[in-house]
């Protein structure tokens, strides 16, 4: 049973979005967002986010895309169709330059086919969309992740500018892991202009296992190859299960090195890497059902070895954490963070709403040396409810079987920890739309509005190893033609909740505010402080009743914010003005 939780970030006097923080939902009337991206846009503040929008039923969707500026205003927003081919759908979004490009899948005459399409950043017009047939025209397919790319595709010593795609092609045209031998991940390699290089299938290749697993739903590029993500097909003690797919080629597509495994009791799966150039090692970002949360794997880049010390798990008694993305940290070069949704949430308001979220965002840091948690974690409460009737609903089985779109990016600041941008969800219950809700944080992580805090617990991981084999497989390539559509769109702001009770319960002044010399910090109850900067960086901490006046002569003039903790988790943040 999920455990009800009272943690608000309590803004008193002026709102944290000083800080340049936002948290915003754009609404669609009578559409669902879903699988949604988002991805920086290169020599700009700007960023754009990539996904679908879905009538009530979730049969059909269209292709959309924004641009999102700095402090969340939407630049513009388009969706775009095909004259007559049906079910153009995105799973993935990258830039490059002042261009996006999106990939995902498209209905061409009964058959699914990988699609790759071009758009303008600047106003999103679109340019060009190619679709692939694998194998023969029969096959269904799905482009999952793309990225771009400037090494050299056919080893003769000069870069191949373009991109690398990973995704699944299979008998069934839905997602089927019952549609038995014939799920085959994919990698495929374009050109800038997006025409093939080439293609390589991923596959068990078992006969006899009732279901197949094998999907390939994300890249790293390394300094010598690519790392393939996804999930394999493996054999755990007589019994057929969904494995880690940790799969290496080199630049050409070549085999290098596979070390794929099962830990858990159903469903593993690998969902996104991160390559330390340092250390040449890959983190590897895994969920595990039998636990109900993520861990990561350390593989040498060049062996393909696991460095069983350094890779773990995560537990904890309220369950369902899964992650989706990792990167590394702002505030400190040693540690990464991980971001994900977590499946179901409740919790209390300030004002004693009990609330329901699914697919709420979670963000946890790491020391890379030893996996220990940095920090407190963050949850981001938002209200929603995963609409059902599609096959990639997040929540059909436990956990996502396959599909793990990038939700959150890094933007370094000189002189900062920088910011995170995350992409969420909100369900309202005046209409039943599932809007989109968009984050921005400083690089202390958390979040405007209502959140909670959490501390995972460390576990070592064990491997089963799981053959996984690739080939080089045929290909065809053909350019169609979409239409685009200006999208009309409502947008809110989140309002920080006040909560009176918490206000009771332990009052707090700050004075003198302004103040040029010192501050006096007087609470009902010792509590803990921390003081930020206007850009969210830490400027010092201590605790109410051992160090009840701050000396910040030494402080520039301008904004701060001193945040109250309590032990039961709850927040105050104030503001203060330096002269």
């Amino acid at each position: 049973m999920k455990t009800n939780y009272l943690v608000l970030l309590v803004l008193l006097m002026f709102p944290l979005s000083i800080l340049g923080q936002f948290q915003k939902s754009i609404q669609v009337t009578n559409k669902h967002f879903h699988d949604l991206n988002i991805a920086p846009l290169d020599n700009t503040e700007d960023y754009i986010v990539a996904g679908n929008l879905f009538d009530n039923t979730m049969q059909n969707e269209e292709l959309m895309l924004q641009r999102i500026d700095n402090f969340g205003n939407v630049v513009w927003f388009k969706k775009y169709t095909h004259a007559s081919l049906l079910h153009l759908r995105s799973f993935d979004v990258v830039t490059y330059l002042d261009l996006v490009f999106v990939t995902g899948s498209v209905d061409v005459n009964g058959v699914r086919k990988v699609m790759i399409s071009r758009f303008d950043a600047l106003n999103g017009s679109w340019q060009d969309t190619r679709y692939y047939e694998l194998v023969d025209p029969t096959f269904n397919s799905r482009g999952m992740e793309i990225e771009f790319t400037n090494s050299d595709a056919d080893g003769d010593g000069t870069p191949d500018p373009g991109f690398v795609v990973t995704g699944f092609f299979s008998d069934c045209y839905t997602l089927d892991i019952n549609c038995v031998d014939n799920n085959l991940g994919f990698v495929m390699r374009t050109d800038l202009n997006l025409n093939l290089l080439w293609t390589v299938e991923i596959d068990t290749n078992l006969s006899g296992n009732p279901q197949d697993y094998d999907f390939a739903n994300g890249i790293t590029e390394t300094s010598n190859g690519f790392f393939i993500s996804g999930s394999a097909t493996g054999n755990f003690s007589g019994t057929y299960q969904q494995a880690a797919l940790h799969y290496k080629i080199d630049f050409a597509g070549n085999f290098v090195w596979d070390n794929s495994y099962i830990f858990g009791n159903s469903n593993d799966i690998t969902v996104d890497a991160y390559y330390d150039a340092g250390t040449d090692e890959i983190y590897v970002l895994n969920n595990y059902s039998v636990t109900h949360y993520f861990g990561v794997t350390v593989i040498n880049n060049t062996t393909g070895v696991i460095n069983a010390a350094k890779s773990w798990y995560t537990t904890q008694n309220d369950l369902n954490r899964y992650g989706f993305t990792i990167m590394e940290s702002g505030s400190d070069v040693n540690n990464l963070i991980i971001s994900g949704y977590d499946r179901d949430e409740n919790w209390v308001d300030g004002n004693n709403n009990s609330l329901y979220g699914e697919t709420n965002i979670f963000v946890y840091e790491f020391a890379k040396a030893t996996g220990a948690q940095v920090g407190p974690a963050y949850q981001y409460l938002v209200p929603n409810i995963e609409p059902t009737g599609d096959n990639f609903n997040f929540w059909l089985f436990q956990m996502p079987l396959v599909y793990y779109p990038d939700i959150s990016f890094y933007r370094p600041i000189p002189g900062t920890n920088g910011e995170y941008f995350h992409v969420g969800y909100r369900r309202t219950t005046a209409t039943g739309d599932v809007e989109e809700e968009l984050f921005r944080t400083p690089g202390f992580l958390r979040n405007e509005c209502d959140h909670l805090i959490f501390n995972l617990n460390l576990s070592a991981l064990t491997f089963t190893a799981v053959p996984v084999i690739s080939g080089f497989i045929p290909n065809n390539v053909t350019p169609i033609t979409l239409n685009e559509v200006v999208v009309s769109y409502t947008d809110e702001f989140c309002m920080q909740t006040l909560n009176t009770t918490e206000e009771k319960e332990n009052k707090v002044k700050i004075y003198p505010n302004p103040a040029s010399s010192y501050v006096r910090i007087e609470a009902e109850y010792d509590s803990d402080f921390t003081m930020y900067d206007a850009s969210g960086r830490h400027i010092l901490s201590g605790n109410t009743g051992e160090m009840s006046q701050i000396s910040i002569s030494h402080l520039a003039a301008g904004i701060y914010f001193v945040e109250i903790s309590e032990e039961n988790n709850n927040r105050q943040t104030f503001k203060l003005i330096k002269k």
